[in-house]
């Protein structure tokens, strides 16, 4: 038999209703932010691969600094990335390639921006 405590307030709605009202965005932005951040860690990874790749092609003996340049690229956009940007540094000995890029966001911020470079000693 039910007392008169078992029976359910006419409040309970409206006090679930609030707790999810307030925590809902609270799970909906804790998930976006781990899809961010994985999204961010691939891009990375991507663009040093990129800058990796283009620092071997710019080490080369014979090597053409615009086919560098166009390995890093490609290699950027075949992983996604857009706003590709790669510096080439040669010395007599020595080739250091920086690839910047940005990464799909779904949160504003400076989510999107990935860095990374390489260095590379040439082939004489």
């Amino acid at each position: 038999m039910c007392r008169a405590s078992c029976k359910a307030s006419p409040d309970r709605g409206l006090v679930e209703s609030t707790q999810l009202a307030l925590l809902l965005p609270l799970l909906l932005l804790s998930l976006f932010a781990v899809v961010q951040a994985g999204i961010w860690l691939a891009g990375r990874s991507t663009v040093q691969q990129a800058a990796m790749a283009a620092a071997e092609q710019a080490a080369l003996a014979d090597a053409n600094p615009a086919d560098a340049q166009r390995v890093a690229a490609e290699l950027a956009a075949r992983g996604g990335l857009t706003a590709v940007s790669v510096e080439l540094t040669t010395t007599g000995t020595s080739v250091d390639v920086r690839v910047d890029a940005q990464v799909p966001a779904l949160l504003p911020g400076q989510w999107s921006q990935v860095t990374a470079s390489a260095h590379r000693v040439t082939q004489a």
